[in-house]
């Protein structure tokens, strides 16, 4: 009989060694190191893709408000920055119905607010009261321009960050404290953004008659009011609206883009001719690199997409332009009436 003794089994739990676990994060880190480049370019693709129908929206918008008015809507309004002295000629006003010229500076792309189903802050907002305060060279505002202050109408539609003007690729700058009222980048409550209008060969340093000179200028302007037939470069060769970083280390923490305010360098994307420092992510000075920060500087056309920048061009549709283009190619692309034959690809 067994009834006296007891079979005992033992069993012994045997760990892992130091080497099998050094093994097991070895391994956990080789997936790791696969799978956050997949990830990272999951994630590009789908931010490039939301800033693709941003500009889509836009250009739909712009082609909205033609249809209403007969003519694309401008890039800046009245700007504190056209060093026209006392001799501004009220004619080319935006408002024909004030007694002289007056700075507004109102930002074009608070015209596309009804198009983009912002109709409620596009009724907040009082064109007879400036966008922005930035006059340097002392050219009068209106009379109304004492009432914008930080809780002005104007100022809380300005203060606003839409998903429409925001490219997701882009990183959030560091907060601005505004220019006081008359200098060159005055602001109130001002929240930036992602987009420039394309205007050729020029900025909100040009008066309205400079848009006049087709061969340099771009769909958008100083006072413009570009109709479809006056694009004569073809409406398919031809930049309407296009990416701007908002984050540009190694310059200015005070540029552009700002969608609601005209103040400096908020909305107009410059492309002089025989300038490549204009091209798209071209760095500003020797010690950028276009694998670096991103040290462009004012009114550029730029991402933080790899490789180039989305543009929505004059027929609607919307391109990415690799930053290595010509820049003669990348120039006549912005003008609306240069005459050239450009092929891209």
């Amino acid at each position: 009989m067994f009834g006296a003794s007891r079979l005992v089994i033992r069993r012994r739990l045997r760990g892992f060694t130091l080497i099998e676990l050094l093994v097991v994060i070895a391994i956990i880190a080789i997936l790791i190191g696969l799978l956050l480049p997949a990830v990272q370019k999951v994630r590009e693709a789908a931010a490039r893709m939301s800033c693709q129908n941003n500009l889509k929206q836009m250009g739909i918008a712009a082609h909205s408000y033609h249809d209403a008015n007969g003519f694309f809507p401008p890039a800046l309004v009245n700007s504190g920055r056209w060093n026209c002295g006392s001799s501004c000629p009220q004619s080319l006003s935006w408002f024909r119905n004030d007694p002289q010229w007056y700075v507004y500076n109102h930002s074009g792309f608070i015209f596309l607010l009804p198009y983009i189903e912002q109709d409620s802050l596009f009724r907040m907002y009082d064109f007879t009261v400036p966008g922005s305060l930035s006059s340097p060279y002392g050219i009068p505002f209106p009379p109304t321009a004492g009432l914008l202050n930080s809780s002005h109408p104007n100022a809380i539609v300005q203060s606003q960050k839409l998903k429409v003007f925001t490219c997701p690729s882009d990183r959030e700058p560091e907060v601005v404290i505004a220019g006081a009222p008359g200098d060159f980048y005055h602001r109130p409550n001002t929240a930036r953004s992602n987009y420039l209008f394309s205007a050729g060969w020029r900025t909100d340093y040009n008066g309205p008659n400079d848009w006049m000179n087709a061969a340099a200028s771009g769909i958008f302007g100083h006072n413009t009011r570009t109709r479809m037939t006056e694009i004569t470069d073809g409406t398919s060769n031809t930049i309407a609206i296009g990416e701007s970083i908002q984050r540009k280390e190694g310059t200015s923490t005070s540029f552009g883009p700002y969608w609601g305010s005209g103040t400096h360098t908020a909305t107009i994307g410059y492309t002089p001719g025989s300038d490549p420092r204009f091209n798209i992510n071209a760095p500003w000075s020797s010690t950028c690199t276009p694998m670096g920060p991103r040290c462009v500087y004012a009114w550029v056309f730029s991402s933080f997409h790899p490789g180039g920048a989305n543009f929505v061009f004059a027929d609607g549709s919307v391109r990415f332009l690799r930053d290595s283009i010509n820049y003669s190619t990348f120039y006549a692309l912005n003008t609306r009436g240069g005459g050239e034959v450009v092929n891209v690809d």
